[in-house]
């Protein structure tokens, strides 16, 4: 196997990347590019690199979210319509009953023709979306999001559901979306039910809000955890499933890449950062998601885009760079190319044969998995701050200051992403620890002026526990 003699993969990762990758072919130096750029060693001319699936379902989300929040929803004439928009991105997305790219423009304007992607923006000004439609030439047919969700397309490592109840179970525990798997599915349709209603009550000042419950920033915070994180964590990057996949051959006849690569692109896909996410700084990609790389002027939204988890990761870093610095976004991605590598070098022989990689491979998926999850409870812990700075303007003398809207969608936003904590059999926060911030947030944010000093006293019991679960530093825990 080529790795760099002498010194551990990591540090193989943190030295190559930062001069740009080494250009020896030497047997015994793993070469480490400083992007997600990996040419075939099957179909010569050609990527290796293929996640275009993955990217569609982080299109998807965003669509979603933006479904949510569309007049057209809310125009909707009955409930069933409303529940009809809603799965139409959620559950059809790019497929159609042969399972073949949708053309379904339902919640647009009834037309059949590609929908308009509309939930996905840029700020590059000389440049115009690749993927503006969801048209077969555009993005990748036959792909949705409630087939990928936590439990359906895996079995949950935790046989329970954390922080939301679930009552009784059907079917059997090992059978995929059945049972106690089924939850996160019927946990999606139950808020659409509830959106569904709410589109449709004749009153556009609610929309989304339930009981001071922001659904919309909910559901999607939800999703990408349930989705996005799951699929890596429970899926392509774990250890006993991805990573034993083969690194001999064509992944299908005609493809520039194997099983592994393919296997890994997919998990790196998930996590959403464009391939020269490491060339710009943490602020940098906090504030411009776009970033026309080879001057065509379109924004490639599979290579050119960085989506969801891979953004939170660098607005956590930067949050914490006049504080405590941390460098979740740069390690995991580190990581991620590193990996990445391994599996190029090693192409002809697989993971487990020999004196095989896939301890060092292995290694590399934690190192990311672990990463992104820090990035995900430190964005749990930033919103906690939010939430608290909310309950502090009700009553008192920043009475005027307070906004309700801001608190439902900051409670939302952290009460989303602590669910997603529970969709990863390598987690560092433990079930106990987890459920015990669950506990503290409750299922609903409060607004009784009267019951605001104790609920404050909980979230900040709940960040205190994300703190030690992550060892996190004190001031960056008061700072995001």
């Amino acid at each position: 196997m080529k790795l760099v003699k002498g010194i551990s993969v990591l540090s193989a990762a943190i030295l190559l990347a930062a001069c740009g990758g080494s250009s020896s072919n030497d047997e015994d130096e793993l070469s480490v590019p400083s992007t997600y750029t990996f040419d075939s060693k099957l179909i010569p001319g050609d990527s290796s690199v293929s996640h275009s699936g993955q990217a569609t379902r982080q299109i998807l989300i965003n669509e979603l979210k933006y479904v949510i929040g569309s007049d057209e929803l809310q125009n909707a004439a009955t409930k069933a319509d409303a529940l009809a928009m809603l799965n139409a991105v959620y559950a059809a997305g790019t497929t159609d009953a042969n399972n073949n790219l949708s053309t379904n423009d339902l919640y647009m304007n009834g037309a059949a023709a590609a929908t308009s992607i509309e939930g996905t923006s840029i700020k590059t000004t000389d440049a115009a979306l690749k993927q503006d439609t969801f048209s077969t030439e555009l993005v990748s047919g036959g792909k949705n999001l409630q087939a990928k969700i936590a439990g359906k397309d895996n079995l949950l490592t935790h046989k329970e559901a954390v922080g939301v109840t679930f009552a009784g179970t059907v079917g059997s525990d090992d059978e995929k979306g059945e049972g106690i798997n089924a939850w996160p599915e019927l946990l999606v349709q139950t808020w659409f039910d509830q959106i569904a209603d709410l589109a449709v009550d004749g009153n556009s000042d609610t929309r989304y809000i339930r009981g001071d419950i922001n659904l919309q920033q909910l559901v999607q915070k939800f999703v990408l955890g349930a989705v996005t994180y799951s699929q890596a964590a429970e899926d392509y990057l774990k250890a006993d499933k991805g990573l034993l996949k083969q690194n001999t051959e064509a992944d299908k006849a005609g493809k520039p890449y194997t099983s592994l690569e393919h296997q890994w692109d997919e998990g790196f896909g998930y996590f959403g950062a464009a391939h020269d996410y490491n060339l710009y700084t943490d602020a940098e990609n906090k504030a411009q998601q776009d970033n026309d790389t080879n001057e065509d002027g379109k924004i490639d939204l599979y290579s050119e885009y960085s989506f969801g988890n891979s953004v939170n990761a660098a607005k956590r870093d930067n949050g914490s760079k006049d504080l405590t610095p941390t460098d979740f976004s740069k390690t995991a991605m580190d990581a991620f190319i590193t990996g990445r590598a391994i599996i190029q070098a090693n192409i002809g022989t697989n993971p487990v044969a020999g004196e095989g990689y896939h301890v060092e491979l292995v290694a590399q998926a934690e190192i990311a998995l672990n990463n992104w999850e820090k990035a995900i409870a430190a964005t749990v812990v930033h919103y906690i701050n939010d939430v608290i700075a909310d309950m502090d303007k009700i009553g008192g003398e920043n009475a005027a200051e307070f906004k309700v809207s801001d608190l439902q969608k900051h409670w939302a936003e952290m009460k989303g992403f602590a669910l997603g904590l529970q969709f990863s059999p390598i987690a560092l926060i433990s079930l106990d620890q987890l459920k015990s911030v669950h506990a503290d947030f409750g299922q609903m944010p409060v607004v009784i002026e009267a019951d605001v000093a104790a609920y404050k006293a909980k979230l900040l019991n709940a960040r205190a526990t994300l703190a030690t679960a992550y060892s996190f530093d004190e001031n960056n825990v008061a700072g995001w």
